[in-house]
């Protein structure tokens, strides 16, 4: 009785759009809430709505984002410990205060743990928050995401610009601190006036959104100021591949021997003969091409790209909805929700992206983000040039000797059996002298093989001379895949079918968007964390098969004889000399 009361005092027309009564004038309720368009009476709503009438939130939409928002949260907290943990571990005093100091790489750890738990705490439950809250915490992302981009150019232009600097431990900006600062400074001052005007100001709901719109635009043009810079000493630095970090001025002193005689001029300052200086100068000539790292640099750049990419997709979809007000009613609603979860795709993406640059936590040094010496083999504290010329400055006699004293009692460094016939012939791939100047090739192979993962493993450890070597003509797939590798790469294919499969029987048989979204979620992440290791996998077992495939090239082990070194002139007899 109660209820057909409540359907009497209601307006009849009203009455007539709820039950569909007047459906066949193409007109829909409250025109959709305003979040969709109407079609034959029935609505079809903007992707983050839902419901006949696009009044309440879509679940599945908030409840996908959130989840990959907290899981990346949830990575970047992981990486972020590990990384205190090992810096804590390396430590000859263990001190836990130490261990926590700001370094870049956990800096920017923290700052993408923030950002995806304010992006995944607005995706869990937009409706929760308060309009000026909601809106801000909307907006935080960004100012966020400007601090880890700029923090990555201000790393890159010290790399560049100073010289003397050792980038291989973890550490902090020095020169650009300042600069970095005064940069978030005008970020997050921006986000406090957009809260402020949101949040306190009397403001309507038509005002509040032009000035979430006007604020946009604000971090757009910052966002396209700070991709700018990244490309250049992205450029400079992993393209170009020259800066400061390449242009080290350093002495050394080296102790030679006291038969090694001093060659100078009459004008010359007199040196001390015991010791010789070296300078490199700042300005000299560019490292040969043999010491780059060409798989590491294509991965730089291939990882400078991306990132420059997906910021440039950013700052467009910002753009867009700066102006969104003259664009969005004219375009389908079909395209303006491919629109929206492009735009969200590609803002996990630029997320996503510094903890997959920053995934070898336990060794900071080699990532080539925080340390471009990564792509050099090795940078030796003089060009390979200078060093030639100055070992042509020694003794010949002296030299001579070494070689005869080291060539009557050689053997091979790794296996001390000379009478192998199984492993090649014995070389010299080295400027080493005396008892590991001669080793056999196939003995060298299998020892550079092993140690395929190091980034200078075609160098001798001793002397640091790089090995000359030829290429094969195709890879030694035998050898790069042992059987290790092999139960590696089946785990991991299992593990991913698996992942895989459980998901599809959970979203078959369960009905809640909740479970299917954590299904799916939790699947994605396995096939992540999955991928990953098989790439790391198959990058070792290619390394090793590149190096398996390899000739090296070095001097004979034959034994040098007096005649070779020694010219003996013997006086001619009268006779002799009219011969």
């Amino acid at each position: 009785m109660e209820s057909m009361m409540k359907l009497t005092t209601q307006n009849p027309l009203s009455l007539l759009f709820k039950f569909g009564i007047m459906g066949w004038n193409g007109t829909c309720a409250d025109n959709c809430s305003g979040h969709g368009e109407c079609h034959n009476g029935t609505c079809l709503c903007e992707i983050q709505f839902d419901g006949p009438e696009c009044h309440v939130p879509n679940l599945s939409y908030y409840v996908a984002f959130a989840t990959v928002f907290f899981l990346l949260a949830l990575i970047c907290l992981i990486q972020l410990v590990i990384c205190i943990v090992a810096e804590w571990q390396r430590m000859k005093a263990p001190s836990l205060l130490r261990a926590c100091r700001v370094t870049t790489q956990k800096l920017l750890y923290f700052v993408v743990f923030l950002a995806a738990i304010v992006r995944g705490a607005y995706f869990t439950s937009p409706a929760a928050f308060e309009e000026g809250w909601s809106r801000s915490i909307m907006s935080a992302y960004y100012p966020l995401l400007l601090s880890g981009s700029s923090l990555v150019v201000c790393f890159w232009a010290e790399v560049f610009h100073l010289r003397d600097i050792r980038w291989e431990k973890p550490q902090f900006l020095s020169k650009s601190f300042l600069g970095f600062v005064t940069f978030n400074i005008i970020t997050y001052s921006l986000l406090l006036a957009e809260f402020m005007t949101t949040r306190f100001a009397n403001t309507t709901l038509e005002e509040k959104s032009f000035y979430t719109h006007v604020f946009n635009g604000c971090y757009a043009v910052l966002l396209f100021i700070v991709v700018i810079f990244f490309l250049i000493y992205g450029v400079e630095v992993f393209f170009k591949v020259r800066g400061g970090f390449l242009l080290e001025t350093t002495v050394t002193t080296i102790a030679t021997s006291s038969r090694t005689p001093t060659h100078s001029d009459p004008g010359s300052e007199s040196a001390d003969p015991a010791a010789t200086r070296l300078f490199v100068s700042a300005d000299s000539n560019p490292l040969p091409q043999q010491i780059i790292n060409t798989s590491q640099l294509h991965q730089s750049r291939f990882g400078l790209l991306s990132q420059a990419f997906m910021l440039i997709i950013v700052i467009a979809f910002l753009f867009s909805e700066t102006l969104s007000e003259f664009w969005k009613k004219k375009v389908p609603l079909y395209s303006r929700n491919w629109h929206d979860i492009v735009f969200r795709v590609v803002e996990i993406g630029v997320a996503l992206w510094f903890p997959c640059v920053l995934w070898n936590c336990m060794s900071p040094e080699q990532l080539w983000i925080l340390n471009p010496k990564r792509i050099l083999r090795k940078l030796d504290l003089e060009p390979p040039s200078k060093q030639a010329g100055q070992e042509g400055t020694l003794d010949k006699a002296s030299q001579a000797t070494d070689e005869d004293d080291a060539c009557f009692s050689k053997d091979c460094w790794i296996c001390y059996d000379n009478d192998r016939q199984d492993v090649g012939p014995l070389i010299q791939p080295c400027q080493c002298r005396g008892d590991v100047s001669s080793v056999h090739h196939d003995c060298l192979r299998r020892w550079l093989v092993e140690s395929s993962a190091s980034a200078d493993s075609l160098h001798c450890k001793v002397c640091g001379s790089a090995y000359q070597v030829e290429q094969g003509t195709r890879l030694d797939w035998q050898h790069g895949f042992t059987a290790r590798h092999w139960l590696q790469t089946t785990a991991i294919v299992t593990c991913m079918c698996v992942s895989a499969a459980g998901a599809w029987v959970t979203i078959q048989i369960f009905e809640d968007p909740m479970i299917r979204m954590l299904a799916a979620g939790s699947a994605l992440l396995i096939q992540y964390v999955c991928v990953r290791f098989l790439g790391l996998n198959t990058v070792v077992a290619y390394q090793r098969a590149k190096v398996s495939a390899l000739s090296i090239v070095g001097g004979s082990g034959h034994v040098a004889t007096i005649s070779e070194t020694v010219a003996v002139d013997i006086p001619k007899t009268p006779a002799q000399a009219h011969i």
